[in-house]
């Protein structure tokens, strides 16, 4: 299965949602793809995908390590730095929301290949934005960096529980 037929079969059938984030990340391979053959940092990388995550959400504010819930800083349980009592401070990578409201569309985290912390800590996040932030979508991509065929190895909706 390649990744983008991966996002057409996990997105709970909003076929429009994913043919638009497919969309996006093919948009990144494209134009971008001497970003992961020269394994940029991640912040680089996922500057570069927002643009064309904008491009496919226009109307919607599209930021990068978005860190505010409103005017308080974004809060889950089991963030980097876990504290029992007021949660960890977050940045999710890129997300597609109306800014100064509570209309979060889509979290996005980007991985690339050669980091080898697993991936279930980001599907984790994913799920906490989905679950307490009230993202209605998290999208997971696994980047292939340092590769002639610079690609996604992994990619996945995210969502959190009811």
């Amino acid at each position: 299965m390649t990744w983008a037929d991966a996002l057409r079969a996990s997105c709970r059938g909003e076929k429009l949602l994913a043919e638009s984030v497919i969309t996006a990340v093919q948009t990144f391979l494209d134009r971008d793809a001497y970003l992961l053959q020269a394994d940029v940092n991640e912040r680089t990388m996922t500057h570069r995908f927002a643009i064309y995550v904008e491009a496919a959400f226009e109307g919607s504010d599209v930021d990068s390590e978005y860190n505010r819930d409103g005017h308080d800083p974004k809060v889950i349980a089991f963030g980097s730095s876990d504290d029992a009592e007021h949660g960890s401070r977050v940045f999710p990578d890129v997300i597609v929301h109306r800014r100064g409201t509570g209309d979060n569309h889509i979290v996005f985290e980007l991985k690339k290949s050669n980091n080898p912390e697993s991936d279930d800590r980001d599907f984790e996040k994913l799920g906490g934005y989905c679950s307490l932030l009230g993202y209605r979508h998290g999208v997971f991509l696994r980047l292939i960096v340092r590769s002639d065929q610079p690609g996604v190895g992994r990619a996945e909706f995210v969502y959190g529980s009811p």
